[in-house]
C-alpha cells in the first residue's frame, strides 16, 4: 500500500462530512462527538426535572440551581418558565438549555435522559426538545429499541447492531441542521428512548464496540437494517431511488440449511383483503375516476420484491411503487404475491421491513452459530470493513 500524507482535520468538519470520510483520516478522530436528537416535536408544554445540581441557560445568560428542580415551560403569556412552581424567569426566550452536573440526571415529561435537554421553537407549532448527548450514551438507548433486550448467546449480533447504529448516526450528522438537530428519535431515523429502555447486554455491546464504524471502500457506510428479510435481502433501488453497491440483494442462508431468519415470526405472513377494499385502495392511488381493467405485479427476480404494480385503466397505464403498495395495504414487506381467494385477495409474503442491509433476526441466528460481529456485517454489506473512528 502506498504511504499517504498525514491528514490534519478538524473533528467538527469531519462530523459534517462524515459520509465522505476517507479511511486514512479516521485515526485523527480523537474525541467522541455529541449528537443532537429530536426527542419531542411540536409539544404544547414541557416539564424537565433534574435530580441534582443543574444549570438553566438562555441567550441572556446562565442560572445555576444548586438543588434538584422541576422546570415547567409553557406558552402562557408569551413564554412562561417556572422553577418548582414558584420562581419565574424575567422575559425568557428560546432556546432554553438545562444541563445537569456530573452526578445529576434529567427527566423530560417523566422520562429519563442522559446529557442535556434544549427547548427550541417547534418545527410547526409549540416546542421542540432536543437531547444533546455523547454518541455512545445515545447508543445505549438505541440498540435495545432496535434489536431487543439481548442475551449472551447473541452478543455478536448486538455488537453488529451497535456498529450499524453508530455508523448510521454519524453518516446522518447535520442532516437536519437547519432545524437545530441531527437525527430523529423514531423510525424516521433510529428508535431512541433515552434511558428508559437501556439493558445490560446492549450497553455491554456498545461499550465493547466503542468508536467502531463500518466503511464501504473509503466512505462511511449508511448502515440500513430491518427486522426480517425472509431469506433474501433487498436492493436499495427496490426501496429508494438509487442503487448502492454495498446494499444489494444477497441470499441470507448458509450453504446448507434454512435461511438464518427462518425462526422469525415474520418470516412468512399472509393478509386477506376483500376485493372491494383492494380495488378501492388501488383506485385512490391512480387518477380520479379511472376505471381499473387489469393489474399486474413487476417483481425483481433476484430480491423477490415487488418493484411496482402496473394498472391498466380506461385512462391509460399507471404505476404504483412497491413501497407505496406496502404502506397502503399495511403489509409487512414488499416481498409478496397476490392470489384470488373467494371474494377476497390474499397477500402471501416474506419478511418484515424494507429488507435492505442487515436482517436483525438473521444476524441473531448467525451469532448463535458462532459468527463474529465483523463477519455478520461483511455478510450483509458487500465489501464492508470495520474501523475505529475514535477511542
Amino acid at each position: 500500500m502506498k504511504k499517504h500524507r498525514s491528514l490534519i482535520l478538524v473533528p467538527l468538519v469531519l462530523f459534517a462530512l462524515a459520509g465522505c470520510v476517507n479511511r486514512y483520516a479516521i485515526e485523527r478522530w480523537d474525541s467522541e462527538p455529541v449528537i443532537k436528537v429530536l426527542v419531542a416535536e411540536n409539544v404544547h408544554s414541557v416539564t424537565i426535572e433534574a435530580n441534582g445540581n443543574h444549570t438553566l441557560s438562555s441567550a441572556s445568560g446562565s442560572m445555576p440551581v444548586l438543588r434538584p428542580g422541576r422546570w415547567d415551560i409553557s406558552p402562557t403569556a408569551g413564554l412562561s418558565v417556572t422553577l418548582n412552581g414558584t420562581q419565574h424567569l424575567t422575559n425568557p426566550s428560546l432556546p432554553l438549555k438545562v444541563a445537569p452536573d456530573e452526578h445529576a440526571l434529567l427527566k423530560l415529561n417523566g422520562q429519563p435522559y442522559r446529557g442535556w435537554l434544549a427547548v427550541t421553537p417547534g418545527t410547526s407549532s409549540g416546542f421542540n426538545v432536543i437531547n444533546l448527548v455523547p454518541l455512545e450514551q445515545y447508543l445505549y438507548g438505541v440498540v435495545p429499541r432496535e434489536i431487543g433486550d439481548g442475551s449472551p448467546d447473541i452478543m455478536a449480533a448486538i455488537e453488529a447492531q451497535a456498529i450499524c447504529a453508530r455508523s448510521y448516526a454519524i453518516s446522518h450528522f447535520g442532516a437536519h441542521r437547519a432545524q437545530g438537530f441531527d437525527i430523529y428519535s423514531d423510525t424516521r431515523s433510529q428508535a431512541y428512548s433515552g434511558m428508559s429502555r437501556e439493558t445490560r447486554w446492549c450497553t455491554q455491546a456498545v461499550d465493547a464496540t466503542r468508536g467502531l464504524v463500518a466503511f464501504a471502500g473509503d466512505r462511511l457506510l449508511d448502515a440500513r437494517y430491518h427486522s426480517t428479510c425472509g431469506g433474501r435481502t433487498a436492493n436499495s433501488e427496490d426501496v429508494w431511488s438509487s442503487a448502492v453497491s454495498y446494499l444489494q440483494s444477497i441470499k441470507d442462508k448458509p450453504m446448507f440449511g434454512r435461511p438464518y431468519c427462518s425462526n422469525s415470526p415474520h418470516y412468512e405472513w399472509k393478509k386477506l383483503v376483500s376485493k372491494r377494499e383492494f380495488y378501492a385502495t388501488i383506485a385512490r392511488m391512480i387518477p380520479a375516476g379511472a376505471e381499473i381493467r387489469s393489474w399486474s405485479l413487476e417483481i425483481n427476480p433476484k430480491s423477490k420484491r415487488v418493484v411496482k404494480m402496473i394498472v391498466n385503466s380506461d385512462k391509460g397505464t399507471h404505476e404504483i411503487k412497491g413501497p407505496s403498495l406496502r404502506s397502503a395495504f399495511g403489509l409487512k414487506s414488499t416481498w409478496f404475491k397476490i392470489k384470488e381467494l373467494g371474494d377476497g385477495l390474499l397477500f402471501e409474503g416474506h419478511g418484515w421491513g424494507h429488507g435492505v442491509g442487515m436482517c436483525q433476526y438473521g444476524a441473531m441466528e448467525m451469532a448463535r452459530k458462532g459468527k463474529s460481529a465483523k463477519r455478520i456485517l461483511k455478510h450483509y454489506y458487500q465489501g464492508a470493513w470495520v474501523g475505529r473512528l475514535y477511542r
